[in-house]
């Protein structure tokens, strides 16, 4: 073999491995979703080494049950203790209303 033809072989060879790292690296990734797992778990879960985790007592039905009851009957005493208010507000107002005019309580004027 002559020295140009060794020289040129291995100009040949430098590219074709050139390009065939060039299309391994460039070539598309692999799909991390061809894998998947199934995890079971039994009781609660544990966090840490002695602190376990215990139920969610205020996730259940019956608490949200019981506040919107409680919300609902204080609710309702404030609206009691709000008539109240008016009907002695007015009662007060009438009073003021019948002295200012002269009559007594029993409706009486007393000239």
């Amino acid at each position: 073999m002559k020295a140009t033809q060794m020289k040129s072989m291995i100009t040949t060879m430098m590219t074709a491995g050139l390009l065939a790292g060039a299309l391994l690296f460039a070539g598309p990734k692999k799909a991390d979703a061809q894998q998947f797992s199934i995890g079971v778990q039994f009781g609660t879960p544990a966090y840490g080494y002695s602190y376990t985790a215990y139920p969610d007592y205020y996730a259940r039905r019956s608490y949200y049950d019981h506040l919107r009851v409680e919300q609902a009957r204080r609710a309702e005493i404030e609206r009691q203790e709000w008539l109240r208010r008016q009907a002695w507000a007015r009662h007060e107002q009438h009073e003021r209303w019948a002295h200012d005019r002269g009559y007594d309580r029993d409706g009486y004027r007393g000239w």
